[in-house]
């Protein structure tokens, strides 16, 4: 990021080109768009209002990234979910426009824990009689550095955890100025962000949206983002979502295990849901072993208690159905 004070805008100028934003409002993509051109004509929009586009990095080693990955597929007949593919990123010729993505440039999407990837797989529809798949997946442990951004700079949940990286974000604001950057530019760009990442959730079309993620992982430079973490909107900002490039999966991530659930019941207010597991799947020399359930499989039940943690109490007793 630029580190010139006089390209940030101050709270003031800020304010006012968001009330300018808010009555022009932004373009909508079209399928016979150019992407690059149509990312670039809402930049331009934002930049020739307040100057530099303010993007705040953080450059993280996989072993600075203690978050579970989590990803949900509905079980459909002739899905062959035997095939790792099968549970990642959708081929390019089926990808369509999403809040993180264009047409034919997929994201992978995934969730911080198990049950907001089901919400946003759930959503508002019918879930009775249905079996979904979740996959927990892992980031490989190697040295090498990759780049990590937040869109949290919206209103959170209160019992969103995530709401401290928010807070970090916004105490070092001036840190790549060397803590010279006057008061109200540093206001400005809190402001801008907010701004920013509130629309990034709001944005019932995805236009605005997957600009924004389009020219942070897409980007054609070495500073593109590799996971880009956001508010998940179907747990109503109580849990986290990520958009994460393609390339990044395929060299730096794999995925670790499986269970195969069915939803008896979801209250959306409180996130809670009342699952069936009905098997798992543990993978032996890249082989998906699918396990039924039993009371006297111990690996399942530890699986159960890590990958599902935040949502079980310490005195919780698994219950087997014959």
């Amino acid at each position: 990021m630029t580190t010139n004070i006089d390209n940030f805008a101050d709270i003031d100028t800020v304010k006012l080109a968001i009330q300018k934003f808010q009555e022009i409002g932004w373009p909508s993509f079209n399928e016979t768009d150019n992407i690059d051109e149509f990312v670039e004509k809402i930049t331009k929009q934002i930049t020739d209002e307040l100057g530099k586009f303010p993007n705040y990095l953080m450059p993280l080693k996989p072993k600075n990234f203690p978050f579970g990955i989590f990803r949900v597929r509905e079980m459909t007949e002739g899905t062959n979910f035997d095939l790792y593919a099968e549970h990642s990123y959708p081929p390019v010729a089926f990808t369509k426009l999403g809040r993180c993505n264009f047409p034919k440039h997929p994201v992978f999407y995934a969730s911080n824990n198990p049950i907001t990837a089901l919400s946003e797989v759930v959503r508002n529809e019918e879930f009775k009689g249905k079996k979904f798949c979740i996959s927990s997946w892992e980031i490989i442990k190697s040295n090498d550095t990759f780049i990590f951004e937040n869109f949290l700079q919206t209103s959170l949940h209160p019992k969103n955890h995530f709401a401290v990286l928010a807070k970090a974000l916004v105490n070092r604001v001036n840190k790549p100025f060397d803590l010279k950057l006057p008061e109200e530019q540093t206001q400005g760009i809190v402001e801008f962000l907010k701004y920013i990442d509130s629309q990034f959730i709001s944005d019932e079309n995805y236009s605005f949206s997957a600009s924004l993620a389009h020219r942070r992982i897409y980007g054609k430079h070495n500073f593109c983002t590799d996971i880009l973490m956001y508010p998940s909107v179907q747990t109503l900002m109580q849990g986290v979502n990520l958009a994460i490039n393609p390339n990044f999966v395929d060299n730096h991530m794999r995925v670790k295990r499986f269970y195969v659930i069915e939803i008896q019941s979801f209250d959306r207010q409180s996130g809670k849901f009342t699952i069936t597991f009905h098997k798992y799947g543990e993978i032996k020399k890249n082989v998906i072993f699918w396990k039924k359930i039993h009371p006297e499989d111990k690996l399942y039940q530890k699986y159960v208690k890590l990958d599902f943690k935040s949502f079980i109490s310490d005195d919780f007793k698994f219950d087997f159905i014959k």
